[in-house]
């Protein structure tokens, strides 16, 4: 029984808390600044704990928002989906950062999560809070937490519409947060079922101490099973030299052979429905030819495809090439215009109502590889399907 009362999470926060510094070039000054902050599932940890902003500028009345979790890249611009968990009125502050601390009501994110935050304030003018254009993918980038690029807000009210000068979009795309986040961590504890969450050197440790507990001439055979599970519970994560980058490294090994075997998978499915159609089609123009009906049909069939009785295999292959290349084409001016959709200027305006759609980079370096390969099964696919057909035709002609 004790063995299912062990703790999943740790039951404190490190105080060893950790300041998440952005860049600060001052480019622009205004109302405020809305950007993602994504948790990173690198390490093992239950969560993150953020306590405080820190911005400067001309301040005034500050508020600071967080919105839900957000879904497929997409964080609402509705006030409705927005909480607000800090509210206060600060004097200027130019040179330094003045902390805005809201740890009565923390905000909380789990391993993968991204979380919106909006910073502003009402103060009437154009310098309230410091903020900086776009340079980098990522704002800030540590062992746990990710600040992405965000949207500058323009607007003397909080989610307004209307900029300062009346008219226009009171949202600017591509600005980057200038600032701190101050935020904790609670690390999850080791359980059998947590255990690939674990670096390697940990996993490898708690495999060789079971390996002793089942030799009888070691001192660890004297010890129940359980007493190893409390062990290595209450071992942190990096007791045994296990690091964010080398994890991050496993991590992505890990899922290049996952995306290796599910690759395999789906090939040989194809391999065998390409051949079971095959077969399938063989047999029925088979049939139709010994009873006589198959001769107008395949004159038919030719005529629609472009195969002839002379040189028919040269014909298919210039239409099998045409394909390929109108294929590549096709697929060229997709990524051209997907890369000229992801560029954008500084001074883009943005609707109020549009929603504030972000580019996890973190998240989607596997997903490119995985693009590339799909695309080249695709091809290859459709290359298998035009050679099994002119096997038929072939097949049929001789018959």
């Amino acid at each position: 029984m004790a063995a299912l009362t062990r703790a999943t999470k740790a039951n404190y926060v490190i105080h060893d808390r950790i300041e998440a510094e952005t860049t600060d070039r001052e480019d622009h000054t205004f109302c405020g600044i809305m950007f993602p902050v994504r948790c990173k599932d690198t390490l093992p940890i239950d969560h993150v704990v953020i306590n405080s902003v820190a911005v400067r500028g001309a301040l005034g009345p500050l508020t600071v928002w967080v919105t839900n979790e957000a879904v497929n890249g997409e964080i609402s611009m509705s006030k409705k989906h927005w909480t607000k968990v800090y509210e206060k009125t600060h004097k200027s502050s130019f040179q330094s950062y003045k902390t805005l601390e809201f740890a009565s009501n923390p905000v909380i994110m789990k391993p993968g999560q991204v979380r919106g935050m909006y910073i502003h304030s009402t103060l009437r003018g154009d310098e309230a809070i410091v903020y900086d254009n776009k340079q980098k993918q990522k704002t800030h980038d540590d062992s746990f937490i990710t600040i992405l690029p965000g949207r500058a807000h323009v607007s003397e009210r909080a989610f307004g519409s209307v900029p300062i000068w009346g008219w226009g979009s009171a949202w600017r795309d591509n600005r980057e947060f200038v600032g701190q986040i101050k935020y904790g961590t609670v690390y999850r504890l080791w359980n059998p079922s947590s255990n690939l969450s674990f670096g390697g050197n940990f996993r490898s440790a708690a495999r060789i101490l079971f390996l002793c507990q089942r030799r009888v001439e070691s001192p660890f055979s004297k010890l129940p099973d359980d007493c190893l599970f409390y062990i290595l519970n209450m071992m942190r994560w990096d007791w045994l030299d296990d690091t964010s980058c080398g994890m991050r490294r496993e991590q992505k090994r890990r899922r290049r052979v996952e995306q290796g075997r599910e690759q395999q998978l789906q090939q040989q499915r194809m391999i065998d429905a390409e051949r079971e159609a095959a077969v399938h089609a063989m047999e029925e123009d088979v049939e139709e030819d010994v009873s006589g009906e198959v001769v107008e049909e395949d004159r038919d069939t030719d005529a629609v495809l472009g195969v002839d009785d002379e040189g028919g295999d040269d014909v298919m292959d210039e239409d099998s090439s045409d394909d390929e290349e109108d294929a590549d084409s096709s697929d060229d001016d997709s990524d051209v215009e997907s890369a000229a959709s992801d560029e954008y200027a500084w001074g883009d305006h943005v609707s109020s109502r549009n929603q504030f759609v972000y580019h996890d980079y973190e998240s989607t370096d596997s997903d490119d590889d995985s693009e590339e390969e799909e695309e080249g099964v695709g091809r290859r696919r459709r290359f298998v399907m035009m050679r099994a057909r002119r096997s038929i035709y072939q097949f049929l002609r001789h018959h």
